[in-house]
């Protein structure tokens, strides 16, 4: 074999090596970018009949929706052997062919693979979208998620995801831990970058976490708010100002969570949409009541403005739109 054809083999080898593994670019398509969010897995190691219908709910959900993004916040895996877990999700994704995004929850720190670990294993994927952009800071897989123009030249929205961490680590404070201040800090910074890459302008973004605000409590009983509301809010005990911060920065406009399995209310405070994803999982951790199900997010490329609504197998709830004032 002559010179010239270890080459030409070498570059294809190294150019499909490349293709395979280059991460997908969000962008516009019609001025439109669907987010699908699936929230409260609780992957068990043993109950196959419940693994099996989560993952079958959400491989029709994405059939049918066709989201751009996946956004996974949290309780990913609830028991032993977790590794399997994440691996049944990581082969689920690459199958539909879906870039996706993860942020971790209470539990995923409570089982057998560290978050450290399932990382490793999410960024194995083409699809995975999910990094820990600042190692100094608290929690993994913090990062933020430019979606580009419809041309690609532009960031039009960012999405932000935290990691809202587990049970509070200190003696004198009970209950869930809550989103440092060297987290908000980061946003903060990033908002600042992507705020002069667009000549001073904020851009819209929406926040991904597990664990709900305080002041998701505030809006729970207002008569504006739509959804369900069966279970009280479990935020930490401490505010950390991160809502503060959003309506600082002037930036996020709509922020999803997870963690209580029997809310999926949405409403507005001080201009910024407060909303819950719908429990994803069939594995129950307490009593719950709602069918299982994911959010549909629909931005717009030229507004502040998202339309959003609860999909299950029953079909389409809860339709809520929200655009900046």
């Amino acid at each position: 074999m002559n010179k010239m054809k270890i080459l030409l083999i070498a570059l294809t080898v190294f150019l499909s090596l490349n293709a395979f593994s280059a991460k997908p670019v969000l962008k516009f398509k019609n001025h439109k970018f669907r987010i699908i969010q699936f929230t409260d897995l609780h992957w068990v190691a043993g109950a196959k009949q419940y693994d099996d219908s989560t993952f079958a709910l959400i491989r029709k959900s994405i059939e049918v929706e066709k989201p751009d993004l996946a956004v996974f916040t949290g309780d990913i895996v609830f028991s032993a052997n977790a590794v399997e877990g994440w691996r049944e999700l990581i082969s689920l994704m690459n199958t539909l062919k879906t870039p996706f995004a993860v942020a971790f929850g209470n539990h995923d720190a409570e089982a057998d693979c560290p978050k450290s670990e399932a990382l490793s294993l999410l960024q194995k994927s083409s699809y995975n979208l999910t990094v820990n952009a600042d190692k100094s800071i608290a929690g993994l897989g913090n990062c933020a998620l430019p979606i580009l123009s419809e041309t690609g030249r532009e960031n039009r929205w960012i999405i932000y995801l935290f990691d809202s961490q587990a049970s509070s680590q200190l003696k004198t404070v009970r209950g869930y831990d809550w989103i440092k201040y060297n987290q908000i800090n980061w946003y903060r910074q990033q908002s600042k970058i992507y705020t002069r890459k667009d000549n001073g302008k904020a851009l819209p973004s929406l926040a991904f976490f597990h664990i709900p605000l305080q002041e998701y409590g505030i809006i729970r009983n207002e008569k504006e708010t739509l959804g369900n509301r069966s279970e009280e809010v479990c935020s930490p005990a401490l505010n950390t100002g991160l809502f503060a911060s959003f309506i600082e920065m002037n930036d996020v406009i709509g922020v999803f969570c997870g963690h209580d399995h029997n809310n999926d209310f949405i409403g507005s405070l001080d201009n910024i949409c407060l909303a819950y994803g719908r429990k994803t999982g069939y594995v129950s951790a307490y009593k719950e009541i709602l069918e299982r199900g994911s959010r549909v997010i629909d931005l717009y490329e030229d507004e502040a403005k998202f339309d959003t609504y609860i999909w299950a197998l029953s079909g389409q709830c809860l339709n809520y739109s929200f655009k900046r004032n």
